[in-house]
């Protein structure tokens, strides 16, 4: 990992509670992005937007993961 991503993968791990859920598929669509702004506030995080960002590759890349483990089973 590198390390400028350290910030957006802690951000992430604190958020990892704060999925949106499609109806009844129960399928992932996003963080709550409402949850995440608190947290990055209650956090202290200094460079909001690079942060942000990153959180978004991360949370895209989970999702895909997310995606592909559902096809799978």
């Amino acid at each position: 990992m590198l390390p400028e991503n350290w910030g957006a993968l802690q951000l992430f791990l604190k958020c990892s509670t704060q999925w949106r859920y499609a109806g009844m598929s129960g399928e992932r669509t996003g963080l709550d992005y409402q949850a995440v702004e608190s947290v990055i506030r209650m956090t202290g995080v200094t460079d909001i937007a690079d942060t942000f960002w990153r959180l978004q590759l991360i949370e895209d890349e989970a999702l895909k993961a997310l995606a592909e483990k559902q096809d799978q089973a």
